[in-house]
């Protein structure tokens, strides 16, 4: 009688779809079911969404707190305003006092986050019958599935996905895990910096689905639907619209390029994010400030972004902070387009440091002018990129590359439990 697949935990508590709940639902929906069966517990609002129905993979719901802020009631407004006041700013750098007040943060996120939240994984883990958990983010927030899986002697793979400031606990709590994933090497370098030190490290990048850009490109269709006229060439930029992803460096830079390129469009894809619903009006606001609001197209949220990405010319991103990988630019590539990157965080890494894109200074809206305008100017240089990003998209970013990897590395983990 053949046994049963091990089974695995998938954690998430993003309270909302981002980038960490779209690369898990992918790698789920290409996990291959007669070697593992996954069980997924994620944040309510995330847990409810059809497509884990539409899979048929189980779900489990829990609020965890993530991305809450304190409390309101008078306690924690009272905690709120004695953690900022300048007393205690006074007394987190003291000499004596400042490691007693970090070691009394510590015990009280321990006693009321970590604590709860570590309790409820470890009951699901005994009562499921799970041999792995693989927890997907951050390590801080991570946090609640260590303890679990060592309460419970089970291994964690935690998937560190973004740049996180790291404490002792923190550090502490790496080498209990049984293997940390970096997607990229920057990432692991700075956690490394910090001093976290996991007993197996992978780089293992975030991938895309790349029969999503087997179709056809409408490039006609696109530009009707949208308004634009059929000769339009398109810049695009994908992803919630934050400030920090450098969405006024883009505009500012598409209106220094718009006299000589009259052609030229910018479509900006992409949700507002709920910290920053204001946002979308300031970026309108600064295209008409600027005298180029009939040329930047604002799209909202799409389904259908590889459609737009395999109709356009060229995708930008050039983000201010550094970005611990940044999924667009590895679509922009799978759809075939040549791309602009800010030179900072993992986004060299993904263009190969120049050889599948063009790299610019953060929040240089000259820089990126003057790039728009050397892929507008030379389609021999445009189509050059364009085919090796295509080719690195293929070769290091599939989705059948990411899911051997974290397989091997969960079979690893399970035999030496």
């Amino acid at each position: 009688m053949a046994s049963s697949p091990p089974r695995i935990l998938f954690v998430d508590f993003a309270p909302r779809p981002g980038g960490s709940i779209h690369s898990l639902a992918l790698l789920l929906r290409h996990l291959p079911r007669d070697a593992f069966a996954p069980l997924a517990l994620l944040a309510p609002t995330v847990a409810a969404l059809p497509v884990w129905a539409e899979w048929g993979l189980p779900v489990v719901a829990y609020d965890a707190g993530q991305g809450q802020p304190a409390a309101a009631q008078p306690a924690g407004e009272l905690t709120r305003r004695l953690r900022t006041s300048r007393a205690a700013d006074r007394l987190r750098g003291h000499r004596l006092w400042g490691p007693v007040w970090q070691t009394g943060s510590l015990v009280r996120r321990l006693w009321a986050r970590t604590r709860p939240t570590a309790a409820f994984i470890a009951r699901l883990v005994e009562r499921e019958g799970i041999d792995l958990l693989h927890l997907n983010d951050a390590l801080p927030l991570a946090e609640p599935g260590i303890v679990a899986a060592w309460r419970t002697r089970r291994p964690a793979v935690v998937v560190a996905r973004s740049f996180a400031t790291l404490d002792p606990c923190h550090r502490f709590l790496s080498r209990l895990a049984a293997a940390g994933v970096f997607t990229s090497a920057v990432l692991q370098a700075d956690h490394r910096r910090q001093g976290a030190r996991f007993p197996r490290e992978r780089i293992i990048p975030n991938a895309v689905d790349l029969t999503a850009y087997a179709q056809s490109a409408d490039r006609e269709g696109v530009r009707r639907e949208l308004g634009l006229p059929p000769t339009a060439q398109l810049a695009v930029v994908v992803g919630r619209l934050m400030r920090r992803k450098g969405l006024h460096t883009f505009i500012r830079a598409l209106a220094q390029v718009a006299p000589a390129w009259p052609s030229l469009y910018g479509l900006i894809v992409g949700e507002a994010d709920p910290r920053e619903s204001g946002l979308p009006a300031e970026l309108q606001a600064l295209a008409q400030a600027l005298g180029v609001a009939d040329r930047v197209c604002f799209t909202g949220y799409r389904a259908d972004v590889p459609r737009l990405l395999l109709a356009a010319d060229v995708l930008c991103f050039v983000p201010s902070d550094p970005e611990p990988f940044g999924r667009t630019v590895i679509e922009g590539m799978a759809a075939g387009l040549p791309v602009i990157v800010a030179a900072n965080g993992a986004l060299p890494e993904l263009i190969g440091h120049g050889e599948a894109g063009l790299m610019v200074s953060p929040d240089d809206a000259a820089a990126l002018a003057t790039a728009l305008t050397t892929l507008l100017a030379d389609p021999v240089q445009a189509q050059t990129l364009a085919a090796a990003g295509r080719h690195r998209a293929r070769t290091e970013f599939g989705i059948e590359r990411q899911v051997a990897a974290l397989t091997a590395l969960y079979r690893e983990c399970l035999e030496r439990r």
